[in-house]
């Protein structure tokens, strides 16, 4: 009989290549749509969808404003992560079924290793979480810094991560 690996044991993150990143905007679109979407105006649908345009992501991408991690089982694509200008995160999004098996946990981790990597002045990393979100970032050391709000329909709560 074969020992059951654990959940993550399969998991690899690594920087998503850009010929992944129409994937990768397809399932941040598939989680929003599962997760994060109910109750909102169409409004926040559309201002959502235009963050996520390909194009634009893609230049901002190569411009190296944003850069992507991609999360990984077996070859499949269960989690993203992208970061701006090293200090802030722009999109954590992780499949459904891969939720609560510390796939978004590691993604985090890996970007923040490489942003100080990249630059080792960096002391503090900031997200607009969501109502959805704000409880993952509050148990991973992010605190919020400004009263929740609602810009373009969305609801926001500015938090921050202060490195230690």
């Amino acid at each position: 009989m074969t020992e059951k690996q654990p959940a993550d044991s399969r998991k690899q993150i690594v920087p998503l290549p850009s010929e992944e990143l129409e994937e990768a905007l397809a399932l941040v679109w598939e989680v929003f749509s599962d997760f994060e979407s109910r109750d909102l105006p169409q409004e926040a649908l559309d201002e959502f969808w235009d963050r996520i345009d390909y194009e634009y992501m893609l230049h901002r991408m190569g411009d190296g404003e944003l850069r992507f991690w991609g999360a990984y089982d077996g070859g499949k694509l269960v989690g993203v992560c992208a970061v701006r200008d090293l200090r802030r995160i722009e999109l954590l999004y992780v499949d459904g079924e891969y939720h609560r098996q510390g796939v978004a946990t590691n993604l985090l981790k890996h970007a923040l290793i490489d942003c100080r990597a990249l630059d080792d002045s960096i002391t503090r990393i900031t997200v607009n979480a969501t109502p959805y979100s704000r409880g993952f970032f509050l148990k991973q050391g992010f605190r919020a810094v400004a009263p929740e709000h609602t810009e373009d329909g969305l609801t926001l709560i500015p938090m921050a991560l202060e490195a230690k």
